[in-house]
């Protein structure tokens, strides 16, 4: 039995190395996207754009402009006569929001009155508007107080100071909110999803496309030794590329790796089996290389958005949250932000790695019993 699953695996090896073009896919593509999207997925806000719409022209209200422009976040603080002007600015989605400094303002603060300011937002752009108000408001009350400068993005901010009070904030695991340093570990295993779904979910497809399936099936292995032999390629490939990863976020984006590379690899080829078993299943379904691709994305797509990469798995309905317990994505990255910031040991890992391993065998088990059926 060996020696018949090791033929295979050669033979899928071959038959996926064998073209330049398959092997460009395998390698070059993943380590592109790695580079763009370390940059183009953040949810870091910068280079605002904030009217400002200033009534009051005192001196608290010359403070306020003073700190928002020495913010970097802030690139564009237009001046408008009038609110009215400053409204047709936002509904252009020329600014995210318009800071009104009311007439009176100045005089307020320095009476020791109550007084306030109007910020205007873009509802259209949810998440910018809301952060984008949290730094106005930090600067704003920070000009009120007489607090200190304006504060920057990614730093630690000490809270408006009370009397015989002070907060000091501290950011553990990543001390200068690096979103990189959070993005990039997600990465590896998003674009490791993707490969692996890829590989398997194509194989049996191009087979039949190619004619070259019915050989296969009249082979002394069985079906059940074809199958294995189609899910073990993919974790070579995802070996080699977790180590391509490890050293490009590592050594070209300083992120650090604090964890055990044993974990590491471990963690990567039961995803990657886990992945696998999907993609076979997938693949021993549909007929064409074109039905392989769309169920692979039918899948990726869901898998990616219930794994907590972009949205807090805690916001979801409970019943989402509960999806997300058997979707190998989410487990993978809790395993890669331990690894790579928190230097998290097997203990405090396992039972995501228990987890994880729990949805391989599943994942595995059907697709190979599945393709057994339908090659019967």
């Amino acid at each position: 039995m060996l020696q018949r699953l090791l033929a295979i695996i050669r033979k899928e090896l071959i038959t996926m190395l064998r073209d330049p073009r398959a092997r460009f896919s395998l390698i070059l593509p993943p380590i592109l996207q790695l580079f763009i999207f370390s940059s183009a997925a953040t949810m870091e806000v910068k280079n605002i754009h904030l009217g400002i719409v200033d009534l009051d022209r005192g001196p608290y209200a010359a403070e306020v402009l003073q700190r928002l422009r020495g913010s970097r976040s802030f690139t564009a603080l237009p001046l408008f006569p009038e609110l009215a002007v400053a409204g047709d600015a936002l509904e252009r989605e020329r600014v995210i929001g318009i800071l009104v400094l009311q007439s009176g303002f100045s005089a307020d603060l320095a009476a020791g009155r109550p007084t306030s300011v109007q910020l205007l937002l873009d509802g259209r752009r949810s998440n910018a508007a809301q952060i984008a108000a949290q730094y106005v408001s930090l600067i704003v009350s920070g000009a009120m107080t007489g607090g200190g400068g304006a504060p920057q993005p990614g730093a630690a901010v000490a809270a408006p100071t009370l009397p015989k009070a002070e907060v000091v904030m501290t950011d553990w695991f990543n001390p200068n909110l690096e979103y990189r340093w959070y993005m990039l570990p997600n990465l590896v295993g998003m674009l490791s999803l993707g490969v692996a779904l890829m590989i398997t979910g194509l194989s049996v497809a191009r087979e039949r496309e190619l004619g070259t399936f019915d050989q296969t099936l009249v082979s002394p292995a069985t079906p059940v030794e074809i199958a294995l032999g189609k899910l073990l390629p993919p974790l070579l490939v995802a070996a080699v590329q977790a180590t391509l990863y490890l050293l490009i976020v590592t050594l070209v984006y300083s992120v650090p790796f604090r964890g055990s590379l044993l974990l590491l690899y471990a963690a990567v080829l039961t995803f990657a089996l886990a992945c696998a078993g999907v993609g076979l299943f997938i693949s021993s379904l549909v007929y064409t290389q074109q039905q392989a691709f769309l169920g692979a994305f039918a899948v990726l797509v869901p898998f990616a958005l219930l794994s907590g990469f972009a949205t807090p798995v805690e916001n979801m309905p409970w019943w989402l949250q509960f999806i997300t317990n058997i979707n190998p994505l989410a487990h993978m990255l809790r395993l890669m932000q331990g690894l790579f910031l928190k230097g998290a040991s097997f203990h405090s890992l396992a039972q995501d790695m228990v987890r994880l391993l729990e949805i391989a065998l599943v994942t595995t088990s059907a697709a190979v019993l599945l393709f057994a059926r339908r090659a019967a």
